[in-house]
C-alpha cells in the first residue's frame, strides 16, 4: 500500500503561519500531514471526525480545512455542506480515496474549494493548499472593492452575498464570490476555462481541471440562471463562458 505522503522535507518557515485543520480518522495520515505542514511552516491541528472538528473549531478558527470524505458518523460531504452554509467558514480541500469524477464533483458542488485524491504527494498537497490560500487572500483583497448591480440583483463581494430582486440574501462561498467577481470584472468578454482558472485559481491548476464547470453550475443555480438555457452566464461554445449582463458599480 502506497503512503499517502511520499516524502517529508524541511523548508524555510513561512513568515506567517496559516492554521490548517486536518480532519481524518486515519491516525497515520493525520500524523504524516501534520509533520509535513509543520515542516513547511504551517500550524497544524487535527480532528478524527465531525464532532471532534466542531470542538476544535469552537476554540480556534483555522485558515483552511483538509476534510476527508470517508469519516465515521457524518461523512465529509455532509460536514462540507454544514460548513459551507456559513459564509464565514474557512476554505475547504476535500481528501478522497475515490478517484471517481462524481465524488470530486459532489464535493465541489457542495462548496469545497478543491480536492485531492489519495494517495497524494507532498508537492501536490502543498501546491493545492498554497493555491487555495492565495486565492482566498487575493479574493479578500478584491472583495472589499465596491458593490455591483446586474439583472435586478445586488452583489456585495465584501459580504460574500447576492440579493435577488425580492431582496432575499443568498450567501456565496469564497470560490463562488471570486468567480462571480471575475465574471463581473470581465462582463461580456468570452473567457476560456484556462483563463478563468488563471484569474480565480492561479497556475497551480492542471490543464484538465474541470472544477470551473462545477463552480459555474453552482453559481448559475444561485443566480436563478437556468442551466439548460442560461441567460446570465452563457456557454461560449469552443471557448468557455461569457457573463452577458450589463453591470453597474454602486
Amino acid at each position: 500500500m502506497r503512503d499517502p505522503i511520499t516524502t517529508i522535507v524541511n523548508t524555510t518557515s513561512l513568515s506567517i503561519s496559516p492554521k490548517v485543520l486536518i480532519v481524518d480518522d486515519n491516525q497515520d495520515i493525520r500524523e504524516l500531514v501534520s509533520q509535513l505542514l509543520e515542516a513547511e511552516g504551517y500550524s497544524a491541528t487535527t480532528a478524527v471526525d465531525g464532532e471532534d472538528m466542531w470542538q476544535v473549531m469552537s476554540e480556534e478558527k483555522p485558515d483552511l480545512i483538509l476534510l476527508d470524505v470517508m469519516l465515521p458518523g457524518k461523512d465529509g460531504f455532509e460536514l462540507c455542506r454544514q460548513l459551507c452554509a456559513d459564509q464565514n467558514m474557512p476554505p475547504i480541500i476535500m481528501l478522497t480515496a475515490k478517484d471517481e469524477e462524481i465524488d470530486r464533483v459532489v464535493g465541489l458542488e457542495l462548496g469545497a474549494d478543491d480536492y485531492i485524491v489519495k494517495p497524494f504527494g507532498r508537492r501536490e498537497l502543498i501546491a493545492r493548499i498554497k493555491a487555495v490560500l492565495r486565492r482566498v487572500k487575493s479574493g479578500s483583497g478584491q472583495m472589499g472593492k465596491g458593490v455591483y448591480s446586474f439583472s435586478g440583483m445586488i452583489f456585495k463581494p465584501s459580504q460574500m452575498e447576492i440579493r435577488d430582486p425580492s431582496g432575499t440574501s443568498i450567501p456565496l462561498s469564497t470560490s463562488e464570490t471570486q468567480l462571480l467577481l471575475t465574471f463581473i470584472q470581465n462582463a461580456r468578454i468570452p473567457l476560456s476555462r484556462d483563463r478563468l482558472l488563471d484569474l480565480t485559481k492561479g497556475r497551480n491548476s492542471t490543464p484538465f481541471d474541470r472544477s470551473i464547470d462545477s463552480h459555474v453550475s453552482r453559481l448559475r443555480r444561485k443566480l436563478g440562471d437556468d442551466g439548460k438555457k442560461p441567460e446570465i452566464i452563457k456557454t461560449s461554445w469552443g471557448t468557455g463562458y461569457i457573463f452577458t449582463c450589463h453591470v453597474e458599480a454602486l
